[in-house]
């Protein structure tokens, strides 16, 4: 038998402050011990990475299957988005204290449903001089 865990969520298109439903299930060779299971968050592309977990539940047990209901309320924010340099994701991610197994959902967290798309700034248009920054470097 192989070891196999689940994430059960309706929705992976969700809005800010949202309440998350759905279950865990998990089939194990051997008891798990402990089950916790995470929301996070997570920057990608150029630059440092960023990432933060906002909550986590976490259930004992010796069962080698099981199945257990869940709930998370969204943050207010970060919002999800998409951009040329750099994207913000988010995650529910359950795992196993004893063995390997784990399940990684990507959520989607913005008002319209979507990730926000960050387009990239027009560079056409010349950029204005501050005048005062020229009248500082006269002095």
């Amino acid at each position: 038998m192989d070891d196999s865990i689940l994430i059960d969520i309706e929705h992976t298109q969700l809005q800010p402050g949202q309440l998350i439903t759905g279950k865990i299930l998990w089939a194990l060779e051997k008891a798990p011990k402990e089950v916790p299971l995470t929301l996070s968050w997570t920057t990608e592309g150029r630059g440092t990475s960023d990432q933060k977990l906002e909550a986590e539940l976490n259930w004992t047990t010796e069962a080698t299957s099981g199945e257990e209901p869940f709930e998370f309320t969204l943050p207010p924010s970060p919002y999800s988005f998409d951009g040329k340099l750099i994207s913000l994701n988010w995650e529910l991610h359950l795992s196993v204290k004893k063995g390997k197994a784990e399940h990684r959902q990507p959520i989607t967290v913005s008002p319209h449903g979507q990730a926000v798309a960050l387009s990239a700034v027009d560079n056409n248009h010349k950029r204005k001089s501050l005048s005062f920054l020229k009248r500082g470097a006269n002095r």
